[in-house]
């Protein structure tokens, strides 16, 4: 029986509580930024340069030299789309990047971006000359694209390359697999339209995988018949390149790997291959009070004091993506000491310190980093029931830094 992918996240998790997490970085915990950029009370990202591009490296082994088509959909995972692919643009490594909307797509280029850029998704027809003019590549995955790019190329003069995206299983997007290419002959009848590529997205189970590999493969030599020269293939999600190497074919697609993080069901393979952790999640220490004995903390009286304790607030909040499972068993690091967050609410968090005020305002709050096992993203998910894919949540405004500097 096929287990739907959001049962699937969680069944595995389960299985990754009774997991070392040091063994998905088995390695130093330590890479170290200049704080000097942060003098802000509101929470930031830091990104780490070194390890992005060291994870490109190790990726693509893993694929066997294979080049990565990098997906940097919903804002990197949160991490910031623009961010790291400017990271990634100077890696040998890296094929191009994935986005799924067009406004994102324009905001790489913007950028400075130099590589490929394919639009996995729909496009606004008031973006379509602009998105063509950036050299982005569009993708066909309906009829109706199909004939919204063909009126496309007949406004502009620049060259529209495009890619062909087929459902082959997965449900979502796509040309349906089983349907007539008659409209890829359309596309070749236009001198100005270049088919750059073809793909599909592969999903969970591995043997319905290799049903959709032999779909693929089935296009693939039908569209050659027709005279579609076919490069740039790829199919194989992060989860699908660790389990199938048969998916691998001309690019591989992964997301979170690139972040360090390994898919839940995969972890075991991070022993040959030890990704490195890219990001921390910090805020500051707003305020320090003692309270007494009997006293509780957020709405609904959320946590009753048992003694008197200090008590941190952090300026961090589930609006800004922490998760406000946090307060169900998760913790944070301030200076060298773990201490657990005890209440989540819109805009703040508040940790319990214990009897003795160990810190002051002002001091940094690491939420989520390598620097402990128990706040990677791997930890923290463990520590709520949760999965590692949370940081998708954090909010776009969160200031990134970006440093050169790995420990």
């Amino acid at each position: 029986m096929n287990t739907p992918r959001r049962k699937f996240i969680k069944k595995v998790t389960a299985g990754v509580a009774g997991m070392s997490v040091t063994s998905v970085f088995p390695f130093s915990h330590n890479f170290t930024f200049d704080q000097s950029e942060s003098g802000s009370i509101n929470p930031w990202i830091e990104l780490s340069k070194e390890a992005y591009l060291k994870n490109a490296e190790t990726i693509s082994k893993m694929a066997k030299g294979n080049q990565i088509m990098a997906v940097l959909k919903n804002n990197a995972y949160g991490l910031g789309d623009v961010e790291v692919a400017k990271i990634l643009d100077t890696s040998p490594h890296i094929h191009g990047f994935a986005m799924v909307k067009d406004s994102r797509c324009l905001s790489l280029r913007k950028s400075g971006v130099k590589k490929p850029i394919l639009l996995m998704g729909d496009f606004s027809e008031s973006l379509g000359e602009e998105l063509i003019a950036s050299n982005i590549t569009l993708s066909i995955f309906s009829r109706e694209s199909v004939e919204k790019i063909l009126s496309l190329s007949v406004k502009t003069s620049h060259t529209i390359r495009v890619q062909l995206y087929f459902d082959t299983g997965l449900g979502r997007m796509g040309m349906p697999h089983h349907e007539p290419l008659d409209w890829a002959k359309e596309l070749l009848s236009m001198e100005n339209i270049e088919i750059d590529g073809m793909f599909s997205t592969l999903t969970t189970p591995e043997d319905f995988a290799i049903e959709q590999l032999q779909r693929f493969k089935e296009l693939k030599d039908e569209l050659q018949n027709l005279g579609v020269v076919i490069k740039n293939t790829h199919i194989a999600p992060s989860l699908s390149m660790l389990q199938l190497q048969d998916s691998h074919l001309d690019l591989v697609r992964p997301g979170i790997l690139l972040h360090g993080s390994f898919p839940i069901a995969a972890m075991s393979e991070s022993k040959n291959y030890p990704l490195q952790p890219t990001f921390r999640l910090r805020a500051r220490v707003i305020r320090m009070e003692k309270l007494r004995k009997g006293d509780t903390i957020g709405f609904s009286r959320f946590y009753e004091l048992p003694q008197d304790e200090w008590i941190a607030t952090i300026s961090i909040g589930w609006a800004d993506g922490y998760n406000s499972g946090a307060e169900n068993g998760a913790k944070v690091l301030i200076g060298d000491k773990l201490f657990p967050v005890v209440n989540v609410n819109a805009s703040h968090c508040n940790v319990c310190v214990g009897t003795k005020k160990l810190i002051d305002v002002g001091a940094v709050a690491t939420l989520i980093g390598p620097d402990r096992d128990e706040i990677t993203p791997e930890g923290f998910a463990k520590s709520i029931n949760g999965h590692n894919y949370l940081q998708i949540n954090y909010k776009e405004s969160i200031p990134k830094i970006v440093s050169d500097d790995f420990i």
